[in-house]
């Protein structure tokens, strides 16, 4: 299989197999208009996927863990080899694949160290917004001591260096939140943001980058601060306003690696899975995005 000399080539792994990531795959190319975007490739489980026009990798597996994983290994496979420009991952279980795979923590971890990459971010991307996390799925009592001026300073500088090169955007206006209520209330509700946030948004001003804040995230969005980019502290404090807002069309965006990977912003939704409810919305937008950028 080679990669077209005209079309961009978007490979598309399946995710776990018990969830909706097989029926947001063929929902979305059942639609003229993506199937024009240009050429696929879908890694799975031929039972699940070959309904679809678009030729199948077919790969045996023995539970959802494992399978997730080796659609994950095959995808990565074809990015390496040139056969695709660009991945798109359906949602996958990391508590199913942490019983194959032991340490895993998600998509964005596997993908960055299978390409040795050591700067990288989640970054979320509607029509209006890109917003990253400086820290991701880790519990909450452990974000405080992850906020460290070295780590929002690189938030900060792939941000704005992604809306540069992916996007762009020539001179990028980055806005970065606090952690505490109030932006820490000058040390009152915290330190974080004296110690830490505040220096790494003056060393990126320093390398002319044009960071401001911390902004305080509770009342971020009832003004507009005419920024291109948000860098957010911590998952929930960033997701939970924009998946209400932006959930459909919302897309998680790996930023740092060598080559585009896309993906819905949803989980597995074992839930509904196999009774033609899921919404492809937001595996739509994620296709859409990764031959945008690809």
């Amino acid at each position: 299989m080679s990669k077209s000399a005209i079309k961009t080539c978007v490979a598309i792994t399946m995710g776990d197999p018990r969830g909706i990531g097989p029926e947001v795959i063929l929902k979305s190319l059942q639609k003229k208009e993506i199937l024009a975007l240009g050429n696929f490739i879908l890694i799975g489980d031929r039972k699940l996927l070959g309904k679809s026009k678009c030729p199948v990798i077919d790969i045996p597996y023995q539970d959802a863990g494992e399978g997730s994983v080796k659609f994950l290994d095959k995808g990565i496979e074809l990015i390496k080899g040139g056969v695709a420009d660009a991945l798109v991952t359906a949602p996958l279980s990391k508590e199913a694949v942490s019983r194959y795979r032991k340490n895993f923590t998600g998509h964005t971890e596997y993908l960055a160290e299978s390409f040795q990459v050591k700067t990288f971010d989640m970054m979320f991307v509607s029509s209006d917004i890109r917003l990253s996390l400086v820290t991701r799925h880790m519990p909450l009592k452990d974000v405080p001591k992850m906020i460290t001026k070295q780590a929002v300073f690189s938030s900060i500088e792939l941000m704005n260096s992604t809306l540069k090169e992916q996007f762009g955007i020539r001179r990028p206006r980055i806005a970065v939140w606090s952690l505490n209520p109030h932006a820490g209330e000058q040390g009152l509700l915290g330190s974080e943001e004296m110690k830490q946030i505040i220096p790494a948004i003056q060393a990126a001003q320093k390398k002319g980058i044009l960071a401001k804040g911390p902004y305080p995230a509770d009342t971020f969005f009832c003004h507009d601060k005419g920024c291109d980019g948000i860098v957010a502290m911590y998952h929930d404090q960033g997701l939970t306003p924009l998946k209400g807002m932006y959930f459909k069309n919302l897309v998680n965006f790996t930023a740092g690696l060598p080559f585009v990977r896309t993906s819905p912003v949803h989980g597995t939704a074992l839930d509904i899975a196999g009774q033609n409810k899921a919404d492809p919305s937001s595996m739509i937008a994620a296709i859409q995005l990764a031959f945008q950028l690809a």
